[in-house]
């Protein structure tokens, strides 16, 4: 009885000590809600067609002036709004020709200009910062030469120069020099360390590492600056219904993840560990998270691709 009793609080320290150390660095169990650290505090958007309306959007980021760019898929286009989503221009439209789009999934300012990931015309294109077309930055005819398929997807650019780019396509992410000249492609399909499966999101540090989104393996590789592996966040920590799709960092250092089949959106601090998650907007759950972007005020812009609307969130102090 006496060795029965001893071994039934072995057990029960060693469950106590693993469910403990789960919350804390994965965050497949039991979720660490954010609050009162992270609050709701307004959202914008609805379903449509007109000024300031969404349409299955893809990406959201934030430029130079703190305004937000929304790559507003469903409706050809690419909308810039004000902090407080207020409209402030538009610009594409469905087609193949030179300022045209068809399908965008990302745009990001970079130099005062904005790329736009064109996926379905399978190119990139520069426009400048009032939305007046320049260019075509990169199409699939300069990337034939790797012979490996190519359906760019989200982009970022790097403090050194360099311009990172997922490829659904090919499952891999390209990296380009800053004339858009590509100069490897890195992954390939896989589980092991530096391959991909439907890769998302990416964002390159300060510290010049890039993040990039591995959705079908559930986790966020981790790349130095020349794309070579160093090491990844196993976000979804064996829950079956999560899907990392897009990933930010805020000015403290830390990981916002968004996880668009679990619905929610995972905090990591600086040095990786997991920390909570928000689920909701002010009670009302999220339909279809599918992209993150985080002010250098520390606010927090989640868009939901299934609501067609973007909720905010604020930082605690």
């Amino acid at each position: 009885m006496k060795r029965l009793s001893v071994l039934l609080v072995c057990c029960l320290l060693v469950f106590s000590c693993a469910s403990e150390v789960g919350q804390r660095t994965l965050p497949g169990g039991t979720p660490a809600r954010c609050s009162p650290g992270v609050k709701y505090s307004f959202s914008f958007g609805s379903s449509g067609h007109l000024p300031g309306q969404l349409r299955s959007p893809s990406s959201i980021s934030i430029d130079s002036f703190g305004n937000l760019l929304i790559a507003d898929t469903g409706n050809n286009r690419v909308q810039k709004l004000d902090a407080s989503g207020n409209f402030l221009m538009e610009f594409g439209g469905l087609g193949a020709g030179g300022a045209e789009l068809d399908r965008p999934t990302d745009a990001v300012e970079n130099s005062l200009s904005i790329y736009v990931v064109d996926s379905m015309n399978e190119r990139v294109l520069e426009y400048g910062s009032e939305g007046r077309f320049i260019s075509v930055s990169l199409s699939r005819e300069k990337m034939s030469g790797f012979d490996r398929g190519f359906g760019p997807r989200r982009l970022a650019f790097s403090g050194s120069g360099y311009v990172f780019l997922t490829d659904v396509e090919a499952d891999a992410v390209v990296v380009l020099s800053g004339f858009w000249d590509p100069i490897s492609v890195i992954g390939g399909f896989g589980s092991s360390e530096g391959r991909f499966s439907d890769p998302g999101g990416l964002v390159c540090t300060r510290g010049g590492e890039v993040l990039v989104c591995d959705a079908g393996n559930g986790r966020i590789q981790i790349l130095d600056s020349l794309g070579n592996f160093v090491t990844s966040i196993p976000v979804c920590a064996g829950r079956v219904l999560c899907e990392p799709v897009d990933a930010d960092v805020g000015p403290d250092g830390s990981i916002y993840v968004v996880d668009r089949t679990g619905r929610r959106v995972l905090i990591f601090d600086s040095n990786r560990t997991f920390r909570c998650e928000i689920s909701d907007a002010g009670g009302r759950p999220f339909a279809s998270p599918c992209a993150i972007a985080v002010s250098s005020r520390g606010l927090i812009y989640v868009l939901d691709g299934g609501s067609d609307v973007v909720q905010v969130f604020e930082t605690g102090k």
